[in-house]
Parts: structure tokens; C-alpha cells; sequence
């Protein structure tokens, strides 16, 4: 009796550990996808948003008749809302426009749209919106081949400001929220 009622209560903890064990692995399949991976850092000027949003503040330092800003990741992005705001604006600045770059492979920088003409005064606020190209009612847009020129957003956007003459000091900062 007492080799019988062994082999019964091993038998029976042996089920409820395999039972046990079950239970936590599916509760660890369940949970794992919910966790993810870290995510990537991001440079300091770049803040998430929910909902595939990023508003980035690219930086640019005018010292001249052109500069760039620094680049922002977008590969995701569709579309960019970007506004420049001048502060105190020395001297007089000629024809400003900016022109929108964007890259795929991380070193070569196409255009991406037209120039936009900026006014360059004190409290100037410049406001735009690049849109990337959206497929036609027929299918799908494919756009010339070019090694200047894109129809979407790469890896990076950057933005490069020209002027006809420069004067002292135009500060700027930029707000750009792409979705």
C-alpha cells in the first residue's frame, strides 16, 4: 500500500509541475510581444510623437549666403509641416528661398519638392507643407529617374537655405512635424 500511494502523489505532482510549467510559458508568449524592443535612441532635437508623429527642430546657423540644418531621421514620413521663425534679423537679407533634401542611402541628397521662398525680416514666421508623391487613381506614380530629385521622403530630410545677399545675423529656429 504504501509503494501504491507513493507512485499516486508523485504521479499527481509531476501533472501539476507539467501543468504549472505550461501555464507560465504561455503567459510568457502572451507577454513577450507586448514588451518589444528598446527603441533606438534619437538625436537630442527629435521628440515622438504618438501615431507615427515626429516634431523635430533641426538646427541651422546662417553666417552667410547659404547653410544646412541637421538632418532628421524620416523614413516613415509621408508628410513634413515646417515652419522657420526669424528672430532679430541684422542687415538685409536679398531673394531667400529653402529646398528640402532628402537622402537614401545617407551620403547622396536629392531635392525633394520646389524651393520655398522665406521672408528674412525680424518675427518673420515662414510656414510650408511637403507632401510626398501619392499614387495616381491608375496605380502607382513612378517618377523619373534622376540623380537630383525625389518624390518621397529617405532615410533623412534636411533643409538648405540660399539667399541672393546676406546681411549681419538672421537667427532662426525650425519646427517640423512629419507624419
Amino acid at each position: 500500500m504504501g509503494m501504491k500511494m507513493r507512485d499516486m502523489i508523485s504521479g499527481k505532482s509531476s501533472t501539476a509541475l507539467g501543468a504549472l510549467l505550461l501555464v507560465c510559458g504561455l503567459a510568457l508568449c502572451l507577454v513577450l510581444p507586448l514588451v518589444g524592443a528598446a527603441p533606438a535612441p534619437q538625436s537630442a532635437n527629435v521628440q515622438p510623437r504618438p501615431v507615427g508623429v515626429i516634431v523635430d527642430t533641426p538646427a541651422i546657423a546662417i553666417a552667410g549666403q547659404s547653410a544646412q540644418s541637421t538632418a532628421t531621421p524620416s523614413t516613415s514620413a509621408h508628410e513634413a509641416q515646417v515652419i522657420w521663425t526669424f528672430g532679430t534679423v541684422s542687415g538685409s537679407c536679398g531673394t531667400c528661398t529653402v529646398q528640402a533634401q532628402t537622402t537614401y542611402d545617407g551620403a547622396t541628397w536629392l531635392t525633394l519638392g520646389s524651393a520655398a521662398s522665406v521672408t528674412v525680416s525680424s518675427g518673420a514666421v515662414n510656414a510650408w507643407t511637403i507632401i510626398a508623391q501619392a499614387p495616381t487613381s491608375s496605380g502607382v506614380t513612378a517618377g523619373d529617374v534622376s540623380a537630383t530629385a525625389a518624390l518621397g521622403f529617405g532615410l533623412y530630410t534636411q533643409f538648405a537655405f540660399a539667399c541672393s545677399s546676406y546681411g549681419a545675423n538672421a537667427p532662426v529656429s525650425i519646427s517640423v512635424i512629419y507624419r
